[in-house]
């Protein structure tokens, strides 16, 4: 009879994390095209202080430098971070040292260090967590040194490596602030590209507005690639200004496929918006207005800096990402040479320099959505965060917001899927469509009240699509649903997160809401304290074997928190 296998300790789980963490984070900075250096537990002096690090990653003379944690409560991470801050600015005040040190311990990687003068080395600090937390604007000024990589942001640069390999290097470089004059040496990258006999669109044919003008030409694809980027809604920015999906992997592969058999272009554009550094010149080499175009045009030359992350991808992604570098050899004897040898069909939009990004980026999703509208269907999700985008007073706008600012705080911290790769969190679309819209609207429906009836801020500007007020109304929602929801919590702790209960359901959720929104119809909201009383006396239990709600039950269950929890009367009830 054989033995099992023996079970681990608690500090061999540990160990065993820690080394699957650290082999994840390789695989994604490797499959970018990074080297990696193996610096985990090598000890050395930088001025008077011990260093270890954990891991080191070398692109040219891009270097990532990154400590790991795999701690999962808040206060653990945070002491850890401030143990490490020292060691940040230790590298920060010392770089030519520890270079020296490291050609010194690694004799091998001696032509990878030395490739560039250590004056010429960008090097960025990563603090890399398994985990999620709370990171204030606190924290994030105090460890300024180091960029905090939240396991989403993380988890968002392992879908693009894992998608297009080496060409996902350039949003890395988008998130680090790493501009194409940083990247090799100081001469790698041509400053501008022009590109002959685009085709100019008057205004009369193309039915924009507020003076966007519009453009057409060929680019090479690999130009093309290494300039641009996508709004991603699920991505790494803290923007309300992101509207796109996640790049597909089974699109890409198709895509790919078709280049690698036909080795020939797409007939059909991609859109795109240009930077404002783009220059247009008619036949006399003089700088063309495009919005005093009156007819078409075809004997002018367009002039676009050669800048990563210039390019903004409105329709078109995966036909561009398509052409992705990556380490397959044999892909790449055909892909590279496709890579600079096809044009792609370009319409780039070009915006006036004096346009609010937040009114450019409306035009750009509307013209996603006007595309896309006949394809695949477009997710609810990305659906709400364009009409937040085009409509910011629209009650599901708000509602929106003021979910995303809920998961940032107590009780609710990172229990909502705000992104795509949130894997097993909470679903957001049913909870803004039915329940919380109500709660939040500037517009209840008539006789009704919402929270804005007891708002105290500046109505009047917040209607004129005042972005402060809006903010301050958001914020009183946030801090009145977090008093609600906290006493909640409070009442049933045992079944918060209990995977056997129902109480962040949906459905729960959604009728605890709307119990909520009824009830200040006849009361204002009150503090953390009173709401603790009443549910504190309440007896209900949201264990899956004794609960049964469904989804098209929500009031059904409201009026039973009403009735039970707040103690309403019958006649009370029939008017909320």
């Amino acid at each position: 009879m054989s033995k099992g296998k023996k079970a681990l300790s608690q500090d061999q789980k540990q160990k065993r994390e820690a080394q699957n963490f650290n082999r994840k984070i390789c695989n994604i900075f490797s499959s970018m095209g990074f080297s990696s250096i193996p610096v985990a537990n090598v000890h050395f002096t930088l001025g008077f202080r011990d260093i270890e690090l954990d891991s080191l990653y070398i692109f040219e003379n891009i270097w990532l430098i990154c400590e790991e944690t795999c701690h999962k409560n808040t206060e653990k991470i945070r002491g850890h971070i401030r143990g490490k801050k020292e060691t940040f600015q230790c590298i920060h005040d010392n770089f030519s040292q520890f270079h020296e040190f490291l050609c010194k311990k690694f004799p091998d990687k001696i032509n990878l260090f030395k490739k560039y003068d250590v004056d010429r080395i960008k090097f960025s600090i990563l603090y890399i967590s398994k985990y999620e937390f709370v990171v204030s604007s606190d924290d994030s000024e105090r460890y300024s040194e180091c960029y905090i990589v939240q396991p989403k942001i993380l988890g968002y640069f392992g879908w693009l490596a894992q998608n297009i390999k080496y060409s996902a290097r350039n949003e890395l470089f988008r998130y680090l602030g790493i501009r194409s004059c940083d990247i090799g040496s100081s001469r790698s990258f041509s400053d501008s590209a022009k590109f002959r006999a685009p085709i100019l669109y008057p205004k009369s044919a193309t039915g924009l507005k507020n003076g966007v003008g519009v453009v057409s030409f060929l680019m090479p694809a690999g130009e093309l690639l290494n300039t641009c980027y996508v709004l991603r809604k699920d991505n790494w920015e803290e923007s309300i200004f992101l509207y796109q999906r996640l790049i597909c992997k089974e699109k890409i592969k198709k895509i790919r496929s078709f280049l690698l058999q036909g080795r020939t272009s797409f007939y059909n554009n991609v859109i795109v918006s240009l930077p404002s550094t783009v220059r247009i010149f008619n036949e006399k080499n003089e700088v063309l207005d495009i919005n005093r175009v009156d007819s078409f045009s075809e004997k002018c030359t367009l002039e676009i800096p050669l800048e990563i992350n210039s390019i903004g991808v409105i329709d078109g992604q995966h036909r561009i990402y398509a052409h992705y570098e990556g380490p397959n050899q044999n892909e790449e004897k055909i892909i590279g040479t496709l890579r600079s040898n096809l044009h792609l069909l370009v319409t780039g939009l070009l915006f006036p320099n004096k346009m609010p990004e937040g009114e450019k980026v409306r035009i750009q999703s509307q013209i996603f959505l006007d595309i896309n509208s006949n394809a695949k269907p477009v997710p609810q999700n990305i659906l709400l965060h364009i009409k937040r985008l085009n409509l910011p007073l629209d009650s599901e706008s708000i509602a929106q917001r003021v979910l995303e600012k809920l998961n940032q705080r107590n009780p609710f911290i990172n229990c909502f899927q705000i992104n795509e790769l949130d894997i097993g969190k909470i679903k957001t679309a049913s909870i803004i469509k039915f329940a919380l819209k109500h709660l939040v609207t500037i517009k209840p429906t008539e006789g009704k009240k919402s929270l804005y009836s007891y708002w105290q801020g500046e109505k009047t500007e917040l209607e004129n699509n005042n972005d402060e007020m809006l903010e301050e109304y958001i914020d009183f929602c946030c801090e009145t649903l977090s008093q609600y929801f906290s006493a909640i919590k409070s009442r049933f702790h045992d079944q918060w997160n209990n995977k056997d209960s129902k109480l962040l359901s949906v459905i729960a959720i959604n009728a605890f809401v709307i119990a909520f929104t009824r009830h200040i119809n006849i009361s204002e909201p009150k503090d953390y304290d009173f709401y603790k009383k009443l549910f504190d006396s309440w007896e209900f239990s949201f264990r899956k074997e004794q609960f049964f709600y469904t989804s098209s039950q929500y009031r059904r269950l409201s009026t039973v928190i009403l009735k039970e929890a707040f103690k309403l009367k019958e006649e009370e009830l029939e008017i909320v």
